[in-house]
């Protein structure tokens, strides 16, 4: 049975394009990044890039460490948006090495007194992260005191209850969840702690999709379609 195997998982993502089924997709980000309707930028994003190999994708939102054990068990079919070498640690994921956006890190907190420059200007503060999100977790191993929770929901609960000193989120994201909740009292500190690019992963039984995800992804950025969906959405420039 296990000489088999191969044959079976070739054939399992053959069967979802034969068959036109949609590939489930997880993701744990937020506005503008994704929503539940399905029209955030990376949601746009990724619907064009799969619909341009002539793949439907259907997005649905999980915590951020169940969409790596679901992508790497099976259950989904990928995730979105990662940092590079996560796969090392779940040897059932493929990288699409084409990145989908940047992530800029940053610190929120109340106090806008709190001098942030850098992840080590953290450390002697309580500081709350989403568990699963590997660069701040790496980053913050010397911080006084490190908790890590389970959604963006309990990130800023933690915060507004005066439980931690300080955050690290998206920017982006963060600065929408507070103009859109009308969140008083919470500002991003400083500049943010790092700029990095993000990727979209696949369970490694769909690994023949990968060349033509990435063809898809250059060209939307060549032809201007990637800056225009995210232009669109973020009412940028």
């Amino acid at each position: 049975m296990a000489r088999r195997f191969p044959i079976v998982v070739l054939l399992c993502s053959m069967a979802v394009a034969a068959f036109g089924q949609a590939l489930s997709l997880v993701t744990d980000d937020t506005y503008p990044r994704s929503t539940p309707e399905g029209t955030g930028f990376e949601d746009l994003i990724l619907k064009e890039a799969f619909g341009r190999i002539g793949l439907s994708v259907k997005i649905a939102f999980l915590p951020s460490e169940r969409t790596l054990i679901n992508v790497n068990k099976g259950i989904d079919d990928g995730m979105f948006v990662r940092l590079a070498g996560v796969e090392a640690e779940y040897p059932n994921l493929v990288m699409v090495p084409e990145s989908i956006c940047e992530y800029e890190f940053a610190a929120f907190g109340a106090d806008k007194s709190l001098a942030v420059d850098g992840y080590e200007s953290l450390w002697p503060y309580r500081v709350a992260i989403i568990r699963g999100w590997r660069h701040p977790e790496a980053n913050l191993a010397g911080a006084r005191r490190l908790v890590r929770v389970k959604d963006d929901d309990a990130l800023f609960a933690m915060l507004e209850h005066g439980r931690v000193d300080a955050i690290v989120y998206e920017s982006l994201e963060g600065r929408m969840r507070i103009r859109r909740l009308g969140i008083e009292g919470v500002y991003q500190l400083g500049p943010p702690l790092a700029t990095i690019d993000m990727y979209l992963y696949l369970n490694a039984r769909h690994k023949d999709l990968v060349p033509g995800l990435v063809s898809a992804l250059q060209a939307m950025k060549a032809d201007g379609t990637w800056s225009r969906i995210v232009d669109t959405v973020t009412g940028g420039p």
